[in-house]
């Protein structure tokens, strides 16, 4: 089996210290990205792939109004500075699936990956959203609680469960 990690909305506009903190509330940032490192320098000494996913919008009008977030060529959709770089595998998406990008799906079948684990932001969004669409490709899936950041506990109880169902493991 072939791991990968996948580091989701990792970006300054989510956990940057820039942040908007009353829509990207999460607890813990620090710890959120002390952890999220250590995943990243295991899967680095282990030799596996970690890839990096940004949540990048069009720099259009309307993106800028309604959501005001992850703006292509802004600093906050840039990957927050805190996060550990060790690789160049870099793929943007503008849905909560990930997988919605076919240059993922590519680089995940040319590498012969069949298994992912996910961290980043949030459990209740992208995270999910991701964890739905590597099921739908056939990936073994899971999710490093201590390395995922959420706004909505109550919600995350209720996805967490769906997604386990789906046979989603969280760690």
């Amino acid at each position: 089996m072939k791991k990968a990690l996948l580091v989701i909305d990792a970006q300054e506009d989510f956990i940057g210290e820039q942040r908007n903190k009353k829509r990207f509330n999460y607890e813990e940032v620090d710890e959120l990205v002390r952890n999220m490192n250590n995943k990243i320098r295991i899967y680095e000494k282990n030799k596996d792939e970690v890839i990096y996913i940004a949540h990048v919008l069009t720099s259009s009008f309307f993106n800028k109004k309604i959501f005001g977030y992850g703006i292509a060529g802004s600093f906050g959709a840039k990957i927050d500075k805190r996060i550990k770089i060790v690789s160049e595998n870099y793929f943007e998406k503008q849905f909560a699936n990930a997988f919605k990008n076919n240059n993922l799906i590519k680089f995940i079948k040319d590498n012969k990956i069949d298994e992912v684990e996910l961290i980043g932001v949030d459990g209740t969004g992208c995270i999910a959203g991701t964890a739905k669409g590597a099921v739908h490709i056939g990936l073994k899936v899971t999710i490093s609680n201590d390395a995922v950041g959420t706004r909505n506990i109550e919600k995350l109880l209720k996805i967490s469960t769906k997604l386990k169902s789906f046979g989603v493991a969280y760690i």
